[in-house]
């Protein structure tokens, strides 16, 4: 990359020259919050779906959160986090990414500790999110990013000795940098091939952890019993998987999903009977046994009150 690019990027901010001088982080300038999650709107100026900052270096940044996904890339130097208590040293061309529920601190970093912070919108993740959709470990941290009721999870890879993806940084770095107008379709590309990069590279991954709550690791589990079992899922069944009676379990879903068994399971067998009228040839009767009905007017009934019309209007509507 032209030294001129890093010389630019890396030179004393504003922000340094007072912390410097004896100042302190303004949390207002990042964020509209007590809480201090750090705002995208105060980052990405104009239109932008994404931009990238230097790190703030010759302070200890303070536990914060985000409300957009973030990643840094280590161009020179070691910046230091600390994610909800667990310590993550990164070295030159490591790369750490942050879901929109993690929160974080960073150690105090030097002149040549350059860290470089990526802010990506969820507009901009939502819009590559099609190219990554093979990709499991990075699909299924972005789908969680995307939750309303996700909970923190970080991804970190040591990629210094992985050229493909060393250059592929500089060439994100140079387009974001060097274009007065960002160029949405070269940025997209080169943050999906950055992804795909990241899958091939296997061995690059270090850690990822996602921090799960009881009530969060409880939520996922009945979800995915009723995901796999949907065609003859029933409460009693889930109850003597997870050691819970029924008449607890039941109390407890609702608690938690604020939705009752039932309820879900219907909405479940509902929404794949949907995609079987949209993808396959199967006839109405077929669909109806596959998800697990038998009373074929009550599942007429339930499918109009679902999505608007009969399941031949549907199939009609939405088929290939």
């Amino acid at each position: 990359m032209e030294q001129t690019i890093i010389e630019k990027l890396t030179r004393l901010s504003e922000e340094e020259r007072e912390i410097l001088g004896g100042g302190k982080i303004q949390k207002t300038d990042y964020s509209f919050s007590e809480k201090f999650i750090v705002n995208s709107k105060k980052l990405l100026g104009g239109d932008k779906q994404m931009d990238m900052r230097l790190h703030t270096r010759f302070i200890d940044f303070p536990e914060h959160g985000h409300d957009y996904m973030e990643f840094m890339y280590v161009y020179s130097g070691k910046i230091v986090h600390t994610v909800n208590g667990t310590r993550i040293a990164l070295q030159s061309g490591d790369i750490l990414f942050l879901n929109k529920h993690a929160r974080h601190s960073i150690a105090r970093a030097g002149q040549d500790d350059v860290g470089i912070n990526f802010i990506l919108s969820n507009a901009f993740l939502q819009y590559i999110f099609h190219n990554v959709e093979n990709n499991p470990v990075i699909s299924q941290f972005l789908t969680r990013n995307f939750d309303p009721n996700g909970e923190a999870e970080y991804l970190y890879f040591r990629t210094k000795d992985i050229f493909p993806i060393r250059n592929l940084m500089d060439n994100l770095i140079y387009g974001i940098a060097e274009s007065e107008k960002q160029d949405h379709t070269l940025l997209t590309q080169l943050v999906a091939l950055l992804f795909c990069y990241l899958a091939h590279y296997r061995e690059t991954i270090a850690n990822a952890y996602h921090f799960s709550s009881p009530e969060t690791q409880f939520r996922n589990d009945v979800l995915s019993y009723i995901r796999q079992t949907y065609p003859t899922a029933s409460l009693s069944d889930l109850g003597h998987s997870l050691g819970y009676n029924p008449v607890y379990l039941s109390r407890k879903i609702l608690r938690v999903l604020h939705k009752n068994f039932q309820d879900l399971l219907q909405e479940e067998r509902l929404a794949v009977a949907a995609k079987l009228l949209s993808s396959t040839r199967l006839n109405v009767d077929e669909i109806i046994r596959t998800v697990g009905y038998e009373n074929k007017t009550h599942f007429h009934a339930l499918f109009k009150k679902t999505y608007g019309m009969t399941p031949y209007a549907y199939r009609k509507k939405h088929s290939a």
